[in-house]
Order: C-alpha cells, then structure tokens, then sequence
C-alpha cells in the first residue's frame, strides 16, 4: 500500500500545476488522516476533473499515513518534477527559408538524429509518406539495433481520397523488420464528407524525445516546404507522448496491420 501512495503523490506532482499540487499539500497538512470526510471534500479543491481524478487516487492510496507526511511526499515530489522540467530542453524544428533572427535546426536533421537517440522504441507518425530514401536507410538501421520501430500512417482508403497511395509503401522495402499500425475507419469520428484523417506528424524515441512537425515524411516536407516544429528533449512531455501512443495501441484505436 505504501508503493501505491508514492505512486499516488508522484502522479499528483506531474500531472497537476505545482501550485495546485502544492495547495492540494497545505490541505492535506491539515487533516489527521484520510478520514470520510477527506475523501469527500479533498477533490473539490479544484473544480476540474484532472484534479479530482489525481485526488481521489491519492486518498485511495493514502490509508494510514499521516497528514503531515502527505504533505511531504507532495512537496518533495513536486520539487524534484520542477527540477526535471528545468532540464527540458526545447529548439525550433524548421524546413523553409532561414532568417538571421532565431537559430534554427532543419527537419531533415533533427529527425534523423531522434531516430539515432532511440535506444529501446520508437515511434514515427505521418500522414503522407514518399521519397525519404534517408529515412527508410535510418529506419533499418535502427531495426538492426534491435529498436522496436512502429509507424503509424495514413492509408489511401481511410483518407477518404486525400492520399492516392498507402503512406506505408514509402517503407515496404523494411517489411517485418518494423510494424505498421493504422487508425481503422470505424474508430474514426464521421464527418459530412468522408471521416477524420489521421495528420499528426511526430518522432518519439523512447520516453526522452519528442519532435512534433507540421512536416509530413516526404521529400517537400522535409527539405523545400515552409514546415515547422518543436524537438523536446528531456522532461515530461516525451515520456505523456510515448505513453499516449501505447495506450491508443493497446486500446486498438490504433490497430498493427503488419
């Protein structure tokens, strides 16, 4: 039960503003215990429901232990994430004309690096995918270091017409060596014409890097056209990414179809 609380007050402090956390301390300072009436007024604190999700698991978790040390472990907690967002860093991703103004680092570049950064997986989003020879070259040599890659990519039919081919044939040449994945037509919310597409464009290596483009894998996007982008390195965002895609797998809103 104990692992439980620890886990409980380290979700609080990386899910919940530190000033909520921190006031979501001071309250539990005061109190002798998770008694009824904590775990009926905890959570209105904050009027929202991450906040009362956070709070409700923590009282769960909280049985015996003391006001007091809650408030601690909160504390602490919340210091020691404060301290790990300071590492984060964040640089401009830009594909396009440059400008003396902001130091910049070109997609083509920084992708190829995220791929290299993958030590265990890594995860490639794209809607459309076409002439990126130094990507698939990547891509294998990654699978050779035994990295679990996954592509997730649009195809021609659930575009409803956007794409003339399958974004994966740009990869066909790596075959089981990486699994492809596909967001299914019948997960996909109905619009008048035809369903949503699949158009997000990202790298995550691992849970310690992200790059988030607006630049599709295709030749154009990654050397010519205006694109841009954010490389996060370091802190939560990477690891909430990661996450987020495991769990879309997992839950088969995402679906492996080779």
């Amino acid at each position: 039960m104990k692992g439980d609380l620890a886990q409980a007050i380290s979700t609080a402090a990386r899910e919940l503003p530190a000033g909520q956390a921190l006031r979501l301390a001071d309250q539990a300072a005061r109190c002798a215990g998770a008694t009824e009436a904590v775990r009926a007024n905890l959570h209105c604190l904050v009027p929202t429901a991450a906040f009362e999700r956070v709070t409700r698991r923590l009282v769960e978790a909280w049985q015996d232990a003391s006001g007091e040390a809650v408030a601690l472990g909160l504390r602490a907690a919340v210091r020691a994430v404060e301290a790990a967002r300071a590492d984060q860093a964040v640089d401009i991703v830009w594909t396009g004309p440059q400008t003396p103004e902001v130091p910049v680092r070109l997609t083509r570049a920084v992708l190829v690096d995220v791929i290299r950064s993958a030590a265990e997986r890594l995860v490639i989003v794209s809607f459309a995918a076409y002439k990126v020879a130094l990507v698939v070259d990547e891509l294998a040599a990654a699978a050779d270091r035994g990295i679990d890659v996954r592509l997730i990519l649009e195809t021609s039919e659930a575009s409803g017409g956007r794409l003339d081919v399958d974004a994966a044939n740009a990869f066909s040449s790596l075959g089981a060596a990486v699994s492809f994945w596909v967001w299914p037509t019948d997960q996909r919310p109905a619009l008048p014409a035809g369903t949503a597409a699949l158009h997000a464009k990202a790298a995550i290596a691992d849970d310690h890097t992200a790059l988030v483009t607006s630049a599709n894998l295709t030749g154009h996007g990654m050397n010519e056209n205006i694109e841009l982008g954010l490389l996060v390195r370091g802190g939560a965002v990477p690891r909430r990414l990661a996450a987020h895609f495991a769990q879309l797998m997992a839950g088969r809103v995402l679906v492996r179809v080779a």
